[in-house]
């Protein structure tokens, strides 16, 4: 595969991560809009990400069977075409629904291009899967900084319009990509999917993936109703720029493999990854706007250190369908993110930020204790 193959690739990642998160930092006004309860506007972000929780190692298997260019082209034109369309609705149950049908396309785009990137050279993992996580990175920082702003002089509508015309063209792109051959000959079935849930590895490993994604999700997605709450006059623009953070997360993204150097194993990189960003959650807790900044270029920095290198851990110690190999990291990784966007809004309600904060802070230190303790299954990855 070619440069220009590869960089139309990681725009497709970059825009489909934009048009999944361009709603977060706007949940309080879209409430307003359509007149619902701030909890119900969770619902957005949570069921956008459902289908990516279940449809992964679906799509995974497909990967086997059909032509990878086929699946992203017409995944990206119909996610475009929804976007539009969403912009239309004036009921919110109307919205919802047209945001779910578009996100059964998401983790069809998504998986097959991690695929394509690590088919592409066995030696060569970790930086396409560091490509591949820093593309996601500024598909999300584009989509809420982006999208907040473009609200904030104009309308969410056209925000959202923008993203779909840009998503449109993403599909166009792809047409000229080369057509990625199947690796696999053997017949692969459903039943293939079991073996890798009974290797404690794989079990461990997407457990860590589905903590680190669903604490993420829970800081974000109440991150903008703590900073309203107590900031009523806080504006879109101001909101989306507390994500700013997501440029930490470009950087140890791209130096994941001096990372894991430096702390001799993957499983070490990953543990100080999970600490550093169970510390920038206790520094969120801060009511100061300039000290959530910074929380937030701290929470980043861990949480992609350890996306990063558990992408490549993944498939390092995959040694062939990795059409299923990632799609089931993707639905432990977006089953977390469901959760993380929902469940959390209950402990919002009823404790307050400081205990959602402390609560994910605890669990990240301990899944990077727990990693530490049994990082030996991993020593020849």
């Amino acid at each position: 595969m070619n440069k220009s193959d590869t960089i139309s690739i990681l725009y497709a990642t970059a825009i489909t991560l934009s048009l999944i998160y361009a709603p977060q930092p706007l949940t309080p006004l879209l409430a307003n809009y359509f007149n619902i309860k701030p909890d119900n506007a969770a619902f957005i972000i949570s069921l956008t990400l459902l289908p990516m929780a279940i449809a992964p190692a679906i799509y995974g298997y497909f990967l086997e069977k059909i032509s990878p260019k086929k699946i992203l082209i017409f995944s990206m034109f119909m996610c475009g075409i929804l976007q539009f369309i969403s912009t239309l609705s004036n009921d919110f149950y109307v919205f919802l629904t047209l945001r779910l049908l578009q996100s059964l396309f998401f983790p069809a785009i998504l998986t097959t291009l991690l695929t394509i990137l690590t088919r592409l050279s066995t030696a060569d993992i970790q930086k396409n899967s560091s490509l591949y996580v820093s593309a996601t990175i500024i598909g999300g920082l584009i989509g809420r900084i982006v999208g907040s702003y473009l609200t904030g002089i104009s309308s969410w509508q056209t925000s959202f319009n923008i993203f779909a015309i840009l998503m449109v063209l993403g599909g166009f792109w792809l047409f000229g990509i080369e057509d990625i051959k199947k690796t696999s000959t053997s017949k692969i079935t459903f039943k293939s999917v079991f073996p890798f849930l009974k290797d404690r590895r794989y079990i461990w490993l997407l457990s860590s993936v589905f903590i680190m994604f669903f604490s993420f999700q829970t800081i974000l997605s109440f991150l903008p109703f703590f900073l309203v709450d107590s900031n009523p006059l806080i504006t879109e623009s101001q909101i989306g720029f507390i994500y700013i953070g997501y440029l930490a997360g470009i950087v140890v993204s791209l130096f994941a493999t001096k990372t894991t150097r430096i702390m001799h194993s993957k499983p070490n990189a990953i543990s100080l990854g999970l600490v550093v960003f169970g510390i920038g959650v206790l520094i969120v807790l801060s009511e100061d706007f300039y000290i959530i900044l910074l929380g937030m270029f701290i929470l980043c920095a861990g949480s992609f250190t350890a996306h990063s290198i558990l992408t490549a851990l993944m498939n390092s110690i995959s040694e062939g369908k990795k059409g299923i190999t990632n799609g089931l990291y993707l639905t432990f990784y977006y089953t977390g993110g469901v959760l993380g966007s929902f469940i959390p809004s209950f402990f919002y309600h009823y404790f307050g930020w400081w205990f959602v904060c402390l609560f994910t802070s605890i669990i990240l230190f301990l899944n990077a204790f727990l990693f530490l303790r049994y990082k030996y299954i991993y020593l020849k990855a």
